[in-house]
């Protein structure tokens, strides 16, 4: 799971390890689920609203022969939150309400 989670009242940060056996988007229906305060059966699918194969592909395991971003962020809007996946290790969630996009 996460190394270390962050929650205030705007934001969810979880610091995920890239070398973990758990998919990134686990780590990222850990971190909705804290930000919302619900269990991560209460939430729909993520499949509705990001290409799952593709974000574990591009933010999961570090294999030699593994494709993967050597920099970058992700941002996706999930259900009521806004989620940015970056490649330094973190996954953020904030309100959609409040989210303004971020840039690189």
């Amino acid at each position: 799971m996460a190394k270390r989670r962050q929650v205030d009242v705007e934001q969810t940060r979880v610091w995920y390890d890239c070398d973990r056996t758990e998919a990134i988007s686990e780590a990222i229906l850990g971190a909705v689920s804290d930000h919302m305060e619900c269990d991560e059966t209460a939430l729909p699918p993520i499949s509705e609203y990001t290409d799952v194969d593709a974000l574990n592909t591009l933010f999961g395991t570090r294999r030699p022969a593994a494709p993967a971003l050597s920099s970058g962020t992700l941002e996706f809007k999930y259900d009521d939150v806004v989620v940015t996946v970056s490649t330094i290790g973190t996954v953020e969630v904030r309100d959609a309400a409040d989210a303004e996009p971020t840039s690189d």
